[in-house]
């Protein structure tokens, strides 16, 4: 299924990264017997369903359904393909793999080594210039700022003089091309010929990745005599190394944090100011809208995601978006809201971390958020507007999935509008239940009925199919007394057949196959699947007995579905000789005999 990387390669790098070592380090994870649980990372829960089998190297989700073996855990927990959760497993168990073919993989890593190195040179470049004579100013900024020189040096600040090409020209001399400083985003062409800096007379933000490496950079203009027309931050563009929407600020600082929150604010000075307070849990998205990708590494890394935006129309409605996507990824998430609409930087640097701190803890639901919301923008004065508003906030309680938060909330609506709790749970349950249709039953209504319980039936013996297949590669040595038994076998669907086909010759050659290894053969939504009966199905008391019922039902479906096909045949003779009908009947006999038999 994947050939990019051989077989042999890819159970190297799968073999080398124990699975509840890998999970561990995003989930926490309790031992219970011989396996661990913890809270899944991929859906929203209270209890643990999450569990990790050492012993089959696999993960399951009783809750959710997701599962499969630790690369399939890196492909859900880091949104990535197949092919580079291979690569951050690989480098993670310092494997070295092949740089790809003539697909230009090779030329591809290639490149963002060399924007990286050029990323690196420029933020070097820039630190310097910081604490040059020319950077006086910029770091005057800084200071004013209330930034020591610890906390410039340990996010790398730096500043780009007002010349137009100063950066351009350090990078050509140490030996970088033009067309890979092109591609950095560092530069922008001239219509004149040549190339300009983007960064100029701007303290820099260098922008980490996860790993610490340098892969965009931001700056924001400190000049009073600066043209007015140019924007306060300047961002690096979209390259082969830096995509804004999955990543987020100083993730790789606040990752260390120790804690089970992260806060999200909008600006690089916010994070700053938070991180030298020792609030270190903080990052900043890199735009007014989170995206899922950086919704779904948030959730990695904390269990509690606290979004503080500003207050006005447009921070407001990025907070909503924020909150929605969060939310729908299974996150618990918070708002904080600051006094007099200040932003963290200015509020922590005029009260300290303290002030900070109790905010944090006092942050709102997303329910308090919107209701708040809500009644900002309704009259509630009036008992037209009460209705309304109340009509429209349970639109939102019916969306609660706890209910204890829910039965809260309505305890203090009902007392702040003086209405019976009762009236309210009405309501909800109203707009819960859905709405009843009749329809009269059409000859096409009972046509498509047949076809679902065919494919209800199709459904049956592909999973006996996968259930065969699993309990093979669990007890191998079941094969050698079945491998008569199943020369013969069909299997359904072309996905089936692939998988029994690599399954079968890997077994017939002696080879062997474990069950975290034929995950290794699947897609995640198989995977998921294949996991979970080889988490609970395959606890057979006799794997061989287990072995030979299913051969046996895969034989009476086939049978049956013969059956059916002469049936329709015999239904419709005209278009049979009489010899046709006669072979149908003798066959038609040889299968109930053969079913009787089975």
């Amino acid at each position: 299924m994947y050939n990019y990387y051989s077989d042999e390669l890819i159970e190297e790098v799968r073999i080398n990264n124990d699975i509840a070592d890998v999970v561990s380090e995003y989930v926490k994870l309790e031992k219970k017997g011989k396996d661990f649980f913890g809270l899944c990372p991929f859906h929203k829960e209270k209890t643990p369903s999450f569990c990790v089998v050492p012993g089959k190297q696999i993960f399951y989700c009783f809750g959710c359904g997701k599962g499969g073996n630790v690369i399939h855990f890196i492909m859900n927990a880091e949104n990535l393909d197949f092919i580079e959760a291979i690569k951050l497993l690989a480098e993670r168990a310092r494997i070295q793999l092949p740089e790809g073919d003539g697909s230009g993989e090779q030329e591809k890593a290639a490149l963002k080594r060399e924007i990286i190195s050029i990323n690196t040179e420029a933020a070097r470049f820039y630190y310097n210039n910081l604490n040059s004579r020319q950077g006086e100013i910029a770091l005057r900024y800084l200071r004013d700022r209330g930034l020591s020189e610890q906390t410039i040096r340990r996010f790398g600040i730096g500043y780009s003089t007002d010349e137009w090409d100063l950066l351009f020209k350090y990078l050509v001399d140490k030996g970088f091309s033009e067309e890979l400083i092109l591609k950095s985003g560092l530069v922008i062409p001239n219509k004149k010929g040549g190339y300009y800096d983007r960064f100029r007379e701007r303290v820099i933000f260098p922008i980490f990745d996860i790993r610490g490496n340098v892969i965009a950079f931001g700056g924001r203009i400190i000049s009073r005599t600066a043209d007015k027309s140019q924007p306060k931050y300047v961002n690096s563009p979209e390259t082969p190394v830096y995509s804004k929407g999955k990543n987020l600020y100083a993730l790789n600082l606040a990752k260390n944090s120790g804690q089970n929150k992260l806060l999200v604010v909008e600006g690089y000075m916010d994070v700053i100011s938070l991180h030298q307070c020792g609030i270190i849990n903080t990052v900043a998205s890199l735009g007014t809208a989170l995206t899922e990708s950086q919704g779904r590494m948030l959730k990695k890394y904390a269990q509690e995601i606290i979004i503080s935006y500003d207050a006005d129309t447009a921070g407001q409605a990025a907070t909503l978006r924020g909150l929605d996507i969060l939310n729908d990824i299974g996150c618990n998430v918070k708002v904080l809201r600051i006094p007099e609409g200040k932003d963290p930087d200015e509020f922590v640097r005029k009260n300290g971390p303290k002030a900070m701190q109790e905010l944090i803890e006092n942050s709102i639901t997303l329910l308090e958020y919107k209701a708040g919301i809500l009644k900002n923008s309704i009259d509630t004065g009036t008992t037209e507007g009460k209705i309304n508003f109340l009509n429209k906030l349970s639109d939102l309680l019916v969306k609660v999935d706890n209910n204890i938060e829910r039965e809260v909330y309505i305890k203090k609506l009902a007392k702040e509008f003086d209405v019976n709790e009762e009236a309210i749970y009405s309501e909800i349950y109203r707009k819960m239940r859905p709405r009843s249709s009749f329809r009269k039953v059409t000859a096409a209504d009972a046509k498509k009925e047949s076809k679902k319980t065919e494919k209800v039936e199709d459904s049956g013996i592909r999973h006996d199919e996968r259930m065969l297949l699993a309990l093979l590669c669990t007890d191998n040595s079941v094969y050698k007394k079945v491998r008569d038994k199943l020369a013969g076998l069909e299997f359904t669907g072309d996905e089936n057949r692939k998988i029994a086909q690599i399954v079968l010759a890997r077994l017939e050659d002696n080879r062997g196959l474990v069950a975290g290894e034929l995950l290794n053969l699947l897609e995640p939504g198989i995977a998921d699947e294949f996991t979970r009966i080889i988490q609970q199905e395959c606890n057979c008391e006799d794997n061989y007995k287990a072995v030979l019922d299913i051969i046996k039902r895969m034989e009476a479906f086939r049978l049956s579905k013969r059956q059916q096909q002469i049936l329709q045949l015999l239904g419709n003779k005209s278009h049979l000789t009489e010899g046709d009908v006669e072979k149908l009947k003798q066959e038609l006999n040889s299968i109930l005999l053969r079913k009787k038999s089975l």
